[in-house]
């Protein structure tokens, strides 16, 4: 009374003649309905994450990373990692304030789609590097030193310790811009 197979294909034709055991039964067999098949082809799932900050940051910085999934479904589930462990919740996004340098973020995602094969995939894995704070501090020197006579013209040089290799200046006379 039944019938199984693993080999069917797109468009397949299903159906069951019965002949019936009866001894007064006219006709002798019956047709079922028919039914076609609608094979899906298997899809991979993949999942890739991104972090907003990039992958170098400064220590406290909130990092939100998230994830974009390929065939993973209307409603994928998420698993985030961090250095392997489970962290966040069933969400696309992860955050977290209190990374150190070498953090390892991956995700885990599994799919929703029915035919995905295999059920799960893995993300990239992002490395953070956590660069420590720095403090900055400028000097400045007067060209010439020293006193000076009325009407001298002077020259004034910054100098900036942790100012990057662009700062901005803003320079000011009795604390006036």
């Amino acid at each position: 009374a039944t019938y199984q197979n693993a080999a069917l294909v797109n468009g397949s034709k299903i159906t069951c003649v019965m002949t019936s055991a009866l001894a007064c039964v006219n006709p002798t067999t019956a047709t079922s309905n028919e039914i076609t098949m609608t094979v899906t082809p298997a899809v991979a799932p993949s999942v890739s994450i991104v972090a907003n900050s990039g992958n170098t940051i400064c220590p406290g910085t909130n990092v939100t990373f998230t994830a974009t999934p390929t065939n993973g479904g209307t409603t994928p589930t998420y698993q985030w990692k961090l250095n392997g462990n489970n962290v966040g919740t069933n969400a696309a996004t992860y955050q977290n304030a209190a990374l150190v340098n070498g953090s390892k973020i991956t995700c885990v995602m599994t799919s929703a789609l029915a035919c995905a094969n295999p059920t799960t995939a893995t993300s990239n894995e992002i490395t953070i590097s956590v660069t420590a704070a720095v403090v900055p501090s400028v000097t400045i020197a007067a060209n010439p030193a020293g006193a000076i006579c009325a009407g001298t013209n002077v020259t004034f040089t910054a100098t900036p310790t942790n100012g990057d290799a662009t700062p901005t200046y803003q320079w000011k006379l009795n604390g006036n811009n």
